[in-house]
């Protein structure tokens, strides 16, 4: 793979690209939160039309100077694909690349079809959550008595990791832009994506669980879900989650 820079949005974005590559039926992958394109690595060494994306605030790409939202992120991607000029790309996103891509569909038509792999998107929050915020809410006015503010940082670990809102704590200058983006349900996004998807979910999936992906399916006009068992959120070494995604890419 050659590591490449451009330019998007007054931002260094990196890539990857297969040396041999075609600009027409490209596979552009987008990698999770917290993630970086060599997530995709064994993928990408065996399909030599394709491209890994670093999203701006990881993987070497510049971070963007304000917060960002999905929609954001979607225009980022728009941009990226007219500045290369790829035509009919296959679409392949994990966890929150995925996220990327149901926006970017909701509202661009170019894509041949999309992958989701363990997708982010689905945000209904329940009692739990809102409790949790609560909860955070009063933490902030805690921190502020003499003495509990010198426990600060180490009382905040240990909340978050609870709540397993790790992501949170180690997002540094991207915590609003995480907040923005797990605020937002793409339910509606997904209604309006037209383009030919298909879902392959983990069954032990504890991120993204499977309860979301089914949701997902429902709500995707032309999705058709694949489930790998005993599949977790990271399973690209998977035996199962190869032979479907390979045969899923070599149908077109």
């Amino acid at each position: 793979m050659l590591k490449k820079d451009i330019i998007i949005q007054n931002l260094k974005t990196t890539y990857y690209q297969s040396e041999v590559f075609n600009k027409d039926n490209a596979l552009i992958f987008l990698h999770g939160w917290g993630s970086e394109p060599q997530i995709f690595n064994d993928l990408l060494n065996q399909n030599r039309n394709s491209i890994a994306i670093a999203l701006p605030g990881f993987g070497g790409s510049e971070t963007p100077k304000r917060a960002w939202f999905v929609s954001d992120y979607a225009n980022f991607l728009k941009q990226f694909l007219e500045k290369l000029q790829i035509n009919k790309p296959i679409l392949i996103g994990h966890s929150f690349g995925g996220s990327v891509i149901i926006k970017y569909c909701a509202h661009n038509k170019i894509a041949k079809q999309i992958i989701l792999i363990n997708s982010a998107g689905i945000r209904k929050k329940g009692i739990k959550i809102f409790l949790y915020l609560i909860l955070a809410k009063i933490f902030k006015t805690i921190f502020l008595i003499p003495g509990v503010a010198l426990l600060k940082n180490k009382i905040r670990k240990r909340f978050y990791s609870h709540i397993g809102a790790t992501d949170y704590l180690n997002a540094g200058p991207l915590k609003q832009t995480f907040q923005n983006i797990i605020n937002e349900d793409l339910s509606e996004d997904m209604i309006k994506t037209k383009t030919k998807t298909t879902l392959i979910w983990g069954e032990r999936d504890q991120e993204t669980p499977l309860k979301n992906g089914l949701l997902m399916q429902s709500l995707i006009p032309q999705a058709e879900m694949f489930i790998v068992r005993e599949g977790k959120h990271f399973m690209f070494d998977n035996e199962e989650f190869n032979r479907i995604f390979f045969k899923q890419i070599n149908a077109n």
